[in-house]
């Protein structure tokens, strides 16, 4: 297509002494308001590596209407092709390479660019000049950059509209490349999301994480995030560009198939031909924050003229690195500090920036970063999901006053397990919609998104999307409602037990997620309390070479006579003795010895070791602990003839409830107690909740008419109309198995 003269207007200017070409920019195609505008640059003179600022450095100054000028890098690229062949992606060159401008025009009326070339050794000159028209209206569905909201508790378009995160992580392809992304982005779309995480790491999208390439990038990778650009774009949504992948800085993880183990074939590796003896010097080294920073520029010239860019993200839980002391925090945080100025100063886009840490791992000295404009947890194995994220949640927002992002989650770090672990995706479900109605900026984004799709995952993201969208939840304005009855944890301690003497046997949930910071103590009560054991109760008990989170595991129950508890350690990480105590008194002990090196899978080996603790009539603390010098997990607790009781104070399971609202309205999703992820996760239909009551508090006397939604279908189940009084809205739950939502509005129809 050929474009009009009159649109881009060249003055031409020598390179310099010994060069007979000029430089010269030319557009790509019409150069229109909020839409990228590329221009190719001829007449560079040549370069041993493009790619290399201190070598050749290529910048223009674009002036708009308005005067604010911008400096924007030009890039080095080269073309390609793509086509599938049977189920693969294959890239082609086309054998077009050369320099680029790319550049986002955000008002309308003329331009100008002057182009700067520096070399080396060469003092820095304007090789070209040029102007050009930039016309409007925007494209349709425009609202520009995404920025941190006013009130810091979410996300809004530089337009001004509220940004609602509905997301999930699609981190990299396999053989399919770039084409899967097609259907892939096309499903996120159908089903109402709008944010998509994605990676830059060894095996997809890597510029230069692969060995002997420090500055030197892949442009097959540069050419395939390209095209991931353009398809996000064409569907209205925005990509989270995860810049690293923390296992290019470690040494002895067997974890990720052995990725995780990828120190030596780092770039910035000495026997690579970078300047790191050690991973911490890729933190401390000037000479690799120098390299990275040219990775930045490359990455600012190439992506940041794109307003679907959500976020910069350095890294992908970079804390995973910390132990066993290969990177030191302060170091890290430095380093994250650094690179965030220069992002903030050289990204003419002005997208945020974040990085992400491990699940539990809250580190101040990141979050607190000025640089970091919202905080990111990663949730795996997390029990009781609507609650504890919604919590977490509103924690690190008050503390750090940053939106905060659930950037991964999944019910086990280990796998998908979705329909094994999570049948009726109800822990799926919690984490979605406790996310979405709590002090998040959004949902959670889930892992596993190949097996989310296989089995069937979207149609709950239409079903919350719908919903919400019926409450107003995309606009702004919304805040957590104060609900009753409030979701307390249980306490620790029971209270009589049942006068006719029923029993529970059965086992006690025990969580297996080591880095969850349980308190480790439960009342066992019966069998709801039992089932849901695990959201204090964790089956890893450190030895005494880990004395950092050491805790016994504490239970207090009524027993029957006749009653015991059966104990299965499944797995040890070296020589550990597991010790049981009833009332203080030891009671069991179990010494394990090292087994030998060919049982070790990772850094644990299987030894299934049974204890039975017999446990007499009446009530009694046991306390299980591990004094030998190394973990060991139980995977297995059984309890025979533990006496039902009641927990001390009288208290009692609720219904769990999080809600939002705004002047006129709220939305909120109920869990039943029984549903509450993991207690009866596998159950095929927990006990039918009748009789339930819900109320808001801090909500003007009047009608509101309240409108019911399965949470897992967005079906509508009925409509009523209810009365406020004394300041409470009290709401009567239709009958229910696991969880139900609703939309409340002031006023009847």
């Amino acid at each position: 297509m050929k474009f009009p003269l009159w649109r881009l207007l060249v003055v031409l200017a020598p390179c310099g002494p010994g060069h007979a070409t000029e430089v010269a920019l030319a557009p790509t195609g019409p150069v229109r308001l909020w839409q990228r505008a590329e221009f190719v640059v001829t007449g560079v003179p040549p370069a041993q590596n493009n790619f290399d600022p201190d070598e050749i450095r290529l910048d223009a100054e674009v002036t708009p209407p308005s005067g604010a000028k911008m400096t924007v890098p030009a890039f080095w690229t080269e073309d390609y092709t793509s086509r599938r062949t049977g189920t693969a992606e294959e890239l082609t060159p086309t054998g077009g390479s050369g320099w680029r401008l790319r550049c986002l025009p955000t008002e309308p009326g003329h331009y100008s660019v002057a182009l700067t070339l520096a070399r080396a050794g060469v003092a820095t000159r304007t090789v070209s000049t040029a102007g050009f028209e930039v016309t409007g209206p925007p494209p349709a569905g425009h609202h520009g950059w995404i920025r941190v909201a006013a009130d810091h508790r979410g996300f809004e378009t530089s337009d001004g509209s509220p940004f609602r995160v509905v997301g999930e992580n699609l981190c990299w392809a396999t053989a399919g490349g770039t084409i899967d992304y097609e259907t892939w982005f096309d499903e996120v779309q159908r089903s109402g999301q709008n944010v998509v995480r994605v990676w830059m790491c060894p095996w997809w999208l890597a510029l230069e994480q692969l060995p002997a390439a420090p500055n030197h990038y892949r442009m097959d990778a540069a050419w395939r995030l390209d095209r991931l650009f353009e398809l996000a774009e064409e569907r209205g949504l925005y990509l989270v560009l995860c810049l690293d992948f923390h296992g290019m800085l470690q040494v002895d993880n067997p974890n990720w198939g052995g990725s995780g183990n990828l120190w030596t074939r780092n770039p910035y590796q000495q026997n690579q031909g970078g300047p790191c003896a050690q991973p911490n010097d890729f933190f401390t080294d000037p000479r690799a924050r120098a390299l990275y920073a040219k990775r930045l520029r490359y990455l600012v010239a190439r992506y940041s003229a794109t307003t679907h860019l959500f976020a910069w993200q350095f890294f992908n839980e970079i804390d995973n690195v910390y132990a066993p002391h290969l990177l030191q925090a302060p170091d890290v945080a430095a380093w994250h500090g650094e690179m965030g100025r220069w992002l903030k100063a050289n990204d003419p886009g002005r997208h945020l920036v974040t990085t992400s840490l491990t699940g539990n791992s809250d580190r101040p000295e990141i979050w607190s970063l000025p640089e970091m404009d919202f905080a990111v947890y990663h949730s795996y194995n997390d029990p009781a999901p609507a609650k504890r994220l919604a919590r977490l949640a509103d924690d690190y927002l008050s503390r750090y006053r940053k939106p905060v992002l659930i950037g991964e989650y999944g019910v086990d770090w280990h796998g998908w397990g979705g329909r094994t672990l999570d049948p009726h995706l109800r822990a799926q479900r919690q984490a979605l919609w406790g996310t979405a109605l709590s002090g998040a900026a959004g949902t959670a984004l889930s892992w596993w998104w190949e097996e989310i799709r296989a089995d069937g995952v979207y149609p709950l993201y239409a079903a919350l999307t719908s919903v919400l969208a019926r409450g107003g939840w995309p606009e702004g304005g919304w805040l957590p409602a104060r609900v009753a009855p409030a979701s307390d944890q249980a306490p620790a301690a029971v209270g009589e037990p049942r006068a006719d003497g029923a029993v529970y046997t059965g086992p006690i949930a025990l969580n297996d997620a080591g880095r969850l910071k349980l308190p480790n103590e439960a009342a066992v009560t019966g069998e709801l309390s039992a089932r849901r054991a695990a959201e204090t109760l964790s089956g890893l008990q450190r030895g005494t070479a880990q004395p950092e989170g050491r805790k016994p595991l504490r239970l207090d129950a009524w027993w029957a006579a006749g009653a015991s508890l059966q104990i299965r350690i499944a797995d040890v990480a070296g020589a550990a003795e597991f010790v049981a105590r009833i009332d203080g008194t030891e009671a069991a002990r179990r010494a394990i010895p090292r087994p030998p090196p060919e049982a070790f899978r990772g850094r644990t080996a299987k030894v299934n070791v049974e204890v039975t603790l017999p446990v007499a009539a009446g009530h009694h603390r046991i306390e299980f602990e591990n004094v030998g010098e190394q973990l060991l997990i139980i995977d297995h607790l059984q309890a025979t003839g533990l006496r039902e009781s009641a927990f001390a104070g009288g208290w009692r399971y609720e219904i769990e409830v999080n809600a939002l609202r705004r002047d006129d309205r709220a939305i909120l999703y109920a869990v039943s107690p029984w549903a509450v992820y993991p207690a009866s996760a596998t159950a095929y239909r927990p006990p039918l909740q009748t009789d339930q009551h819900i109320t808001l508090l801090d909500w003007p006397d009047g009608p509101y008419e309240v409108t019911w939604y399965d949470p897992e279908t967005g079906a509508e189940l009925g409509r009523n109309v209810v009365a406020a009084a004394g300041g409470a809205v009290t709401l009567a739950c239709p009958p229910f198995v696991a969880d139900l939502a609703a939309i409340v509005r002031r006023g009847a129809r």
